[in-house]
């Protein structure tokens, strides 16, 4: 894998040249994403799909914390960041350069566990997101969970419109400070 510091400024690089892609200058901290998986009983073998994978902060997180038979698919649309989710080696990670609208085409229905998305939903287009929104419905099972964040409250309403079960928690332990969607289908 490689440095910190060369992902940092990867994913720097990226945000200077498209904001409204990655969201933010720089990456999730380690809080964030301990916060997102913290309910998550890794002990079980799951199916996780993560939206908006960046160089791999919550990729690496995920990964350390699943068991051996869980299954990780990540996807990426910038593929300089992608290449980068690439360096990855472990056999249950599949990454996928792709827009997750198109996540059915690639996750088959009511198969996934928990959807990990840090896609900047504030930027997204409303017939974009909704059909996001839509296929992650379609892919999780049975109350199944979405797990969001976000650096504002804008999409509340939609995903309390999408899912049967809403719940919001926030941090100043990250830059910019985050709000964190908590959904179950």
């Amino acid at each position: 894998m490689q440095s910190n510091e060369i992902l940092m400024k990867t994913f720097l690089k990226e945000a200077l040249k498209n904001i409204r892609q990655t969201g933010s200058v720089i990456e999730s901290s380690a809080h964030l994403s301990d916060m997102m998986l913290n309910d998550i009983a890794f002990g079980k073998n799951l199916h996780f799909v993560e939206l908006g994978a960046g160089t791999g902060a919550m990729t690496r997180s995920l990964l350390n914390k699943m068991s051996p038979c869980s299954r990780l698919t990540s996807f990426e649309i910038n593929p300089q960041l992608f290449d980068k989710l690439n360096k990855f080696n472990d056999a249950r990670l599949v990454n996928v350069n792709d827009t997750a609208t198109r996540l059915s085409d690639y996750v088959s229905d009511q198969s996934v566990d928990y959807i990990i998305s840090g896609l900047p939903l504030a930027n997204i287009r409303v017939s974009e997101k909704t059909g996001i929104l839509d296929a992650c419905i379609r892919i999780l099972k049975p109350y199944g969970s979405y797990i969001q964040f976000q650096y504002s409250l804008n999409d509340f309403r939609l995903l309390k419109r999408t899912f049967a079960d809403v719940n919001c928690d926030f941090t100043l332990r990250n830059f910019p400070p985050a709000f964190v969607y908590y959904a179950r289908k």
